[in-house]
């Protein structure tokens, strides 16, 4: 039975999730900057980062995908990402990263994958379709196993709120949209980008946060 650990992000890290199936897989890796702790966390649930095969981001800001680096060289894992933001990875760009935010380089890398709208993840168990999920930034995806009913939001929406939409290609419109799109799905367990997650009624917590910030 495949398993997700919930590893919380430090400080303006991003939530980095592994999914125990086939395919090891990681959903984000934070900045980086706290990959020792991260190490540990992942060492308490007997695994290491030499353990991953596939690391997915939801999206390119580097509080997010600023870890990469760590473990692609710990483990040699293929990196994925929507084809609209593969090339921002690959050259290191630094504004619609918001890497300089953080005071901070991206380190170019390699992606293996680009992933595109209806593309399935088949990681064994769990099997993940890439949904385009624009608004936070214009590449933004969320990955939705429809049998389990379990949803990667990615920085989206959050169980207290959503992305926020300031930043280079971020549309408020577009967010708007997506976030419909996420409560049709019908999904019970939610794992976004910062913040809890939920092992039930994410459908609830989706419309109820829509409510609340659109109505």
């Amino acid at each position: 039975m495949p398993t997700i650990h919930h590893f919380g992000g430090i400080a303006s890290d991003s939530n980095i999730y592994l999914i125990d199936d086939e395919t090891a897989t990681l959903i984000d890796a934070g900045t980086g900057d706290y990959f020792g702790d991260v190490k540990r966390e992942m060492a308490q649930q007997g695994f290491g980062p030499k353990d991953i095969d596939l690391l997915i981001n939801t999206h390119c800001h580097f509080d997010h995908t600023g870890g990469n680096s760590d473990f692609v060289k710990a483990s040699g894992c293929e990196v994925a990402i929507n084809e609209l933001e593969a090339d921002l990875l690959r050259k290191g760009e630094e504004e619609v990263t918001c890497a300089k935010v953080f005071g901070r380089k991206l380190e170019p890398m390699e992606v293996q994958q680009e992933l595109k709208e209806g593309d399935k993840l088949e990681l064994g168990e769990i099997v993940l379709e890439v949904l385009n999920t624009p608004g936070h930034t214009a590449g933004s995806i969320s990955l939705y196993d429809s049998a389990k009913k379990i949803l990667f939001t990615g920085d989206t929406i959050f169980c207290d709120g959503v992305g926020r939409t300031d930043l280079p290609t971020g549309d408020p419109e577009a967010l708007m949209r997506s976030i419909e799109r996420l409560a049709k799905l019908g999904a019970e367990q939610m794992y976004p980008g910062h913040g809890s997650s939920l092992s039930s009624g994410a459908r609830k917590c989706i419309l109820g946060v829509a409510k609340g910030i659109y109505l």
